[in-house]
């Protein structure tokens, strides 16, 4: 309603003029009553106006809250995108590497040769071979045929032989892998399997010991852990083995530290505790299908695709071809295909470059030779920057 007004001009016919105070008292208190109504409807919606408020407000709660929701839902959408990425990353580094922390365990790569007699030498990639006191000891590569049974889907496999024990306490006869890093299944389960043919008797046996290095100014060498000797069928063996390492808390390491297992197969009595007691063995045996991995359960051996493992060797190894010549750049420099571990020893191992030189120029992944040869003369080198 409209404010009303009192009347201050209108003469009376008692000569006064406009309201009297009876008449100007009401209209003060019927315009303060409206303006009370007035205030009333803004603040509880009643009239429109309020209603209007109460609206506006509702509606930027309702904002706010579907700003939340959708903040909310673009947020998880970008997790489930980053989950998804993870196990697409995840399948392609498994498919490229897969769960066996073993390199070359098929044994299918032989960058240094395809036979060894001597010991304390890397013969197949990777496998770093000890022998000792024995006689007619060989380390060497067996191909197998199309379709073998034994070593399905496998191109070869390592034949490891002896003959004979020439010194009771010292005989030895035993292949390692060294894996990169001594934290590899540190206080956690792990489980080897591998296959093993033995073409002789039933009854022969071997021995699975795992130990722990330290590296260059590390911890004291930790070995003959969980040591165990298994007594071998005639034919195709098995066989499974499941581990803790040691904590490696309150340990020192250095450069070269690994997590290592080593498969025994003659013991003399200097290695009785590193072995469980093997003991003298001889005869021969072929292994394959070499698998170490994390968990408490063996899991089916799967070969990656042959550029895969080959790469996975260069890190520690690699052959290089060269050229000397009796022209040209005093200093000529070769690239690795890959970075290797260490700066590597380089050892010609081809035709004499003399009196040129190999220079490591302390780099992983370049080296130079320096100087001239007195002929031009093809050779090769072997980079080798095994632990």
């Amino acid at each position: 309603m409209a404010q009303k007004k009192t009347d201050q001009t209108t003469l009376n016919p008692d000569g006064s003029h406009g309201d009297d105070a009876f008449t100007a008292f009401a209209i003060f208190n019927d315009n303060a009553d409206d303006a009370e109504a007035r205030l009333h409807a803004l603040e509880t919606g009643a009239g429109g106006v309020g209603q209007d408020v109460a609206a506006l407000q509702l509606g930027l709660q309702q904002e706010s809250q579907a700003r939340q929701q959708a903040d909310t839902a673009e947020a998880l959408a970008r997790q489930q995108a980053d989950a998804a990425l993870d196990l697409r990353v995840d399948g392609l580094r498994g498919r490229m590497l897969g769960d066996n922390a073993l390199i070359n365990g098929d044994f299918d790569v032989w960058q240094r040769g395809t036979s060894f007699t001597a010991t304390a030498v890397y013969g197949p990639d990777r496998w770093f071979i000890q022998q000792g006191g024995v006689t007619g000891q060989s380390f060497a590569k067996n191909a197998l045929s199309l379709g073998d049974v034994n070593f399905p889907a496998s191109e070869s496999n390592l034949f490891v032989t002896l003959t004979g024990n020439s010194n009771a306490s010292g005989a030895h006869q035993v292949f390692e892998q060294r894996v990169e890093d001594c934290r590899t299944f540190a206080d956690v389960p792990s489980t080897l399997s591998f296959r093993v043919f033995n073409p002789g008797a039933a009854g022969r046996k071997i021995a699975v010991e795992f130990a722990q290095t330290f590296g260059a100014g590390g911890s004291a060498t930790v070995l003959g852990i969980a040591p165990q000797v298994f007594t071998l069928a005639a034919g195709l063996n098995i066989i499974t083995k499941t581990v803790t390492l040691p904590s490696i808390a309150g340990k020192t390491a250095g450069a070269g530290s690994a997590a290592v297992v080593a498969i025994w197969t003659t013991a003399g009595s200097d290695f009785s505790a590193r072995t469980a007691g093997l003991g003298l063995q001889t005869g021969s045996l072929y292994f394959g299908k070499m698998k170490w991995e994390a968990g408490a359960v063996a899991t089916p051996f799967a070969r990656r695709p042959p550029g895969a493992e080959l790469l996975l060797c260069y890190r520690y190894g690699e052959p290089i071809g060269l050229i000397a010549d009796s022209q040209g750049a005093n200093y000529t420099p070769y690239s690795y295909k890959v970075p290797k571990r260490v700066v590597p020893t380089l050892t010609v191992l081809g035709s004499s470059i003399a009196p040129a030189v190999l220079n490591a120029r302390g780099s992983t992944t370049w080296f130079s030779m320096d100087g001239r040869a007195p002929t031009s003369v093809a050779s090769y080198c072997f980079a080798d920057a095994e632990l």
